[in-house]
C-alpha cells in the first residue's frame, strides 16, 4: 500500500538542497530527452525515405541485354526481346510471384485538348502494375484486364498534365484527348504516392494498356521490360535466379551468360537503407545510453554526499533498531524518484518536441516525415529510468549501511 508520509519524507530528503538536486537531475533529464529525441528524428528519415518512394521494394526489374557468351550456334553480341509469352511463362513456372506486368516505353509526346496541351511520357503497361508502383487512382479507374486483352485506346493520365489540360470546373474521366497522334478516352487520373521515382514521373505519365502500345510502335509481341513483385516473406533474390533461369532456356542463352538478362533488384536497395537506419538507430542508442549514464553516475555521487552528510541522521535510526533493509529501501527510493522524475520530464519534452516537428513538417515533401517513436519504445524508456534509478542508488545504499551509532556520535 502507498505510504504518502513516507513518500513526503523522501521527497523532503531530496529538496533539501534544491539547487544540487535540480543541477543533478538535469543531466537524467538531459539524457532522457536527446535520446528519445534522436531516435525520432531518426525514425522520421527512414519513415521520410518509404514515403518517397513510389514502387513496391519487394519488386524486381527484368530487361533484355546483348548476349556475351557463345551459345548453340549463336555468336556472343546477340539481341533478343522479352515478350508477352515470357510473362506466361514465369507466371507458370515460378508460382511465388504474386504480380507481374509487362512495360512498353513509346516517345515523349504532346498531349493536347481543345486549346491546351501538355508533355507527357507514355508508358504502357498491364493491369497488375499497379501491385508495383503506388499509385492513388484520383478520379475513375486504372486500367484493367480488359483493357489489355481488347487493346482499347483508353488512358490514365497523370495529376499534373490533367491539371494543365483541364480546369478545376471539367472532370478529365470520359473526355478525349490526341496523344501524339492517336486519341485516347482518360478513363482515370493517378496522382503518385511518393517523389522518388524509377522510371517516370507518374504525374506527367499518361499509362495505356500495353497491348495497345505493342500495336502503335508496330513490334508486336515485345515488351521493353518485365516488373514483378514477389509476397512479403519471399525473397526477391530467391525468384531473381529463377527469372534469369528461366529467360536464358528459352530464348537460348548461355546458362553462365550473366550480362543477357539484366535485373533490378530493388529490395536488396532497400535493405541497404534499412541497414544502414539500423546503424543509426544504434549509434543513437550508444549516445544516449552513455549521456544517460553519465546523468546516473551523477545522481550516484550526489547520493553519496547525501548519505555523507546525513550520517548522525542514520547512524541514530540504526541505533533505534532500524534494520537494513529499511536504511537500504529509503535510500534506493531517493535516488529512484530522482532519477525517475528528471528522466520522465525529459522524455515528455522530447515526445513534446517530436509532435511539434511533426505538426510542422505534416505537408512537407521533403525525406523526413512523422518523426516519432512507437509505444513500446516509450515503455522500454519507462524501464530503463527505473534501473537506472536502482543502479544509482545500490552504492549510497551500501555506504549507509556501513554507519553505526558511534559514527554518529563521532560525527555530532
Amino acid at each position: 500500500m502507498f505510504d504518502l508520509d513516507k513518500f513526503h519524507e523522501i521527497w523532503q530528503t531530496i529538496t533539501r538542497n534544491k539547487t544540487r538536486s535540480i543541477l543533478t537531475a538535469f543531466g537524467v533529464f538531459w539524457g532522457m530527452f536527446m535520446f528519445i529525441g534522436m531516435l525520432g528524428i531518426g525514425q522520421g528519415f527512414e519513415n521520410g525515405l518509404k514515403k518517397m518512394v513510389n514502387v513496391t521494394t519487394n519488386s524486381m526489374f527484368v530487361m533484355a541485354r546483348t548476349t556475351t557468351v557463345e551459345y548453340k550456334g549463336f555468336n556472343a553480341g546477340r539481341w533478343w526481346n522479352m515478350n508477352r509469352d515470357d510473362i506466361e511463362l514465369l507466371k507458370k513456372q515460378i508460382p511465388e510471384i504474386k504480380a507481374i506486368s509487362g512495360m512498353i516505353w513509346l516517345n515523349n509526346v504532346k498531349a493536347v485538348f481543345k486549346e491546351k496541351n501538355s508533355d507527357v511520357t507514355v508508358l504502357g503497361i498491364d493491369n497488375l502494375y499497379y501491385e508495383i508502383e503506388n499509385q492513388n487512382i484520383s478520379s475513375g479507374r486504372g486500367i484493367s484486364y480488359l483493357d489489355v486483352l481488347e487493346r482499347r485506346k483508353v488512358c490514365v493520365l497523370g495529376n499534373e498534365a490533367a491539371d494543365e489540360l483541364f480546369t478545376p470546373d471539367e472532370d478529365p474521366v470520359g473526355q478525349m484527348i490526341k496523344v501524339g497522334a492517336v486519341y485516347f478516352t482518360i478513363v482515370g487520373t493517378v496522382k503518385s504516392r511518393g517523389q522518388m521515382n524509377l522510371f517516370s514521373k507518374p504525374g506527367t505519365t499518361a499509362y495505356i494498356p500495353s497491348s495497345t502500345a505493342q500495336q502503335l510502335e508496330g513490334n508486336g509481341n515485345s515488351v521493353d521490360m518485365i516488373a514483378i513483385v514477389v509476397p512479403d516473406d519471399v525473397k526477391v533474390n530467391k525468384i531473381e535466379a529463377k527469372v534469369k533461369d528461366v529467360l536464358r532456356a528459352k530464348h537460348l542463352i548461355s546458362p553462365e551468360d550473366n550480362n543477357a538478362v539484366m535485373t533490378m533488384n530493388l529490395q536488396d536497395a532497400f535493405l541497404m537503407f534499412h541497414y544502414l537506419f539500423l546503424g543509426i538507430a544504434s549509434l543513437i542508442w550508444i549516445v544516449g545510453m552513455g549521456t544517460l549514464l553519465a546523468g546516473v553516475v551523477g545522481i550516484s555521487n550526489i547520493m553519496l554526499v547525501t548519505v555523507k552528510e546525513r550520517t548522525n541522521e542514520i547512524g541514530i535510526k540504526r541505533a533505534l533498531g532500524a534494520k537494513p533493509k529499511v536504511i537500504t529501501r529509503q535510500i534506493m527510493m531517493e535516488s529512484l524518484l530522482l532519477t525517475f522524475i528528471a528522466g520522465f520530464l525529459g522524455m515528455f519534452f522530447g515526445i513534446l518536441v517530436l509532435v511539434l516537428t511533426e505538426k510542422g513538417t505534416e505537408h512537407s515533401e521533403g525525406m523526413f516525415a512523422n518523426p516519432t517513436i512507437s509505444f513500446t519504445m516509450a515503455i522500454v524508456g519507462t524501464i530503463i529510468l527505473v534501473l537506472s534509478g536502482l543502479i544509482a542508488g545500490i552504492i549510497p545504499a551500501k555506504n549507509a549501511l556501513k554507519i553505526k551509532a558511534i559514527d554518529a556520535l563521532r560525527d555530532e
